[in-house]
């Protein structure tokens, strides 16, 4: 039963988010099409250059906006609404049952940033092709960890466990202030919007505070010299921005799935 919620899952976000971001794949393929055959380097196409980055820039944002309130409505539809009369029928567990939201939602979510650094990623190579004659991904990865410090296989693997842990906070708040409007027995999905703004002045809040307390206590350590060195900007970067922000991460997907499972499993209200 497990493996048939995650087909119908997949089945029906797929139908939205699939065709999304392959839409973005074929942007990206047509930018490096055109950027390989030197289309922009005519001075009347310089307009034509910046309505396309912008145009660029404004769909990743898109894309991201319209996956969050996608997997958001459908969440609360299958969840809470009518829809949930059948949703909690089915013969397996509440748990199951949000485990598999989460699991799918979490993918779409992944998949999306994965391919957004890989689209920036394949665009500015092939500019740097086009217009130097060259490029040489391992000199790049090289300039990469002369300029940071670390490799570029430690930076990689680090950044995809952030995409993991934002994917799944991300979507964890977003349901978990769900579950809390559901409980209200009038104006659900506003009492929903006011509760996912509170975490998320609360969650500024607290990132403003472990910003400043780890910037004060890595500033004592700051090399006093022109030219620092770069495995210190490594450590600050990762002492300061990287490791908080990931412990904050957990605990917020602890928190967050915690209440998730404890509204969907006892406090139920579709009425």
């Amino acid at each position: 039963m497990l493996g048939k919620l995650f087909k119908h899952e997949f089945n029906n976000t797929g139908r939205i988010l699939l065709p999304l971001n392959l839409i973005l794949i074929g942007f990206t393929l047509l930018g490096m099409i055109m950027l390989g055959l030197k289309v922009f380097s005519n001075s009347y196409m310089g307009f034509a250059a910046v309505a396309m980055l912008v145009i660029y820039i404004f769909g990743i944002i898109a894309l991201f906006i319209v996956t969050y309130v996608f997997l958001m409505v459908r969440f609360y539809r299958s969840m809470y609404s009518a829809e949930g009369y059948l949703t909690h029928t089915l013969p397996v567990s509440p748990l199951a049952t949000l485990n598999t939201k989460l699991a799918v939602s979490a993918f779409w979510v992944f998949l999306s940033m994965v391919l957004c650094f890989g689209s920036v990623y394949a665009l500015v190579a092939t500019a740097i092709r086009t217009y130097t004659g060259e490029f040489n991904s391992a000199d790049f990865f090289a300039g990469f960890e002369d300029a940071l410090g670390i490799s570029a296989g430690t930076a990689l693997a680090w950044a995809l466990l952030f995409m993991v842990l934002s994917s799944l906070s991300g979507i964890l708040m977003i349901y978990c202030s769900i579950s809390i409007g559901q409980l209200f027995n009038k104006y659900k999905i506003l009492a929903a919007i006011v509760t996912y703004v509170i975490f998320y002045l609360i969650l500024q809040v607290v990132n403003m505070i472990i910003m400043v307390r780890s910037s004060i206590s890595s500033a004592e350590e700051i090399p006093l010299v022109d030219n620092a060195d770069q495995s210190f900007l490594a450590d600050f970067y990762g002492d300061v921005i990287g490791i908080p922000t990931m412990i904050q991460s957990v605990i917020m997907i602890v928190i967050f799935y915690a209440i998730t499972a404890y509204i969907s499993k006892k406090r139920v209200n579709l009425d």
